[in-house]
Formats: C-alpha cells, sequence, structure tokens
C-alpha cells in the first residue's frame, strides 16, 4: 500500500507545482513532450516520411536545424534527435489566441518576458519548457515544447 501511495503522490502533487495538466490521451492527442528525444529511425517509424522538410540557420553552425514538417507539428532536429517541437496548439492554447489565454490556461508558473512566455513542464530525462511567442498585437504566433538544456 505505502508503494502505490508513493508512486500516486507525485501524480497528485503536480497540479500545486503550477505545472498544467492535460491529458492528451484521452483527446487522442499524443503529449508533445513524448516526442522530445525521439531518435529519426524512431520518428520515421512512428510518424512516416514528414510532408516536407527545411532548413533554419542559427547564429552558430551548432544553433543549425533541419525541420520535418507533420500535419499537427514539426519537428526541430539537432544531429539526430528532436530537441524541439513547434505546435498549432497544445495544453489548452492555439495560434492566434490572445496573450491572456496562457495565463488562465496554464495557471500560475508562466513567465512574461518582451514578446514570449515561458513555462516549466515536468522535466523527462532532460529539463522541458513550454514557449509561446507573441505577435505585436499579443497574439499566440508560435508554441514550442523544447529542451531548456540546448
Amino acid at each position: 500500500m505505502r508503494r502505490i501511495a508513493a508512486l500516486l503522490l507525485p501524480c497528485l502533487l503536480l497540479p500545486c507545482l503550477g505545472y498544467a495538466q492535460v491529458n492528451f490521451g484521452e483527446t487522442g492527442e499524443e503529449d508533445p513532450v513524448t516526442i522530445v528525444g525521439m531518435t529519426l529511425a524512431m520518428v520515421y517509424a512512428r510518424y512516416g516520411i514528414p510532408e516536407s522538410v527545411y532548413a533554419v540557420r542559427g547564429a552558430e553552425e551548432w544553433q543549425d536545424d533541419v525541420v520535418f514538417v507533420y500535419n499537427n507539428w514539426d519537428l526541430y532536429i539537432y544531429q539526430d534527435r528532436v530537441w524541439q517541437i513547434g505546435l498549432k496548439s497544445a495544453y489548452g492554447i492555439s495560434l492566434g489566441d490572445p496573450g491572456g489565454v496562457v495565463s488562465l490556461a496554464l495557471g500560475s508558473g508562466v513567465e512574461v518576458y518582451n514578446g514570449y512566455m515561458l513555462y516549466p513542464l515536468p522535466s523527462r530525462s532532460w529539463p522541458l519548457q513550454l514557449r509561446i511567442d507573441l505577435d505585436a498585437a499579443g497574439k499566440i504566433a508560435a508554441i514550442f515544447v523544447f529542451r531548456s538544456d540546448f
């Protein structure tokens, strides 16, 4: 009984820590954090060939990415692993929503900066964050889940 309680306690405390409690399985969506860290072989096996591919140049060579475009997301790949996902919607927010929706959907823990917001996600093998970019009108222009140690 103690083992079961020890396993359930983190799940019960998660909302208290300010993390979004979203059940992706119920809607048929895959939780995007499970994709971060996938290898190219895993991506191809699970999602098939991307609809298109493009390159993103970084300020330095090590910041260059190849991006695989799928229907629901863009997978940013460095070397042979997904390190970032661009999304159309996640965690109760969607592209085009007013920026104020972010705090309503995610609760406390949202850090607001000039032109973007950050929200810590429960870590897996590495720290993860949600980034929401805002346009000049204050609407959501981009949504990313990424490894924050990159």
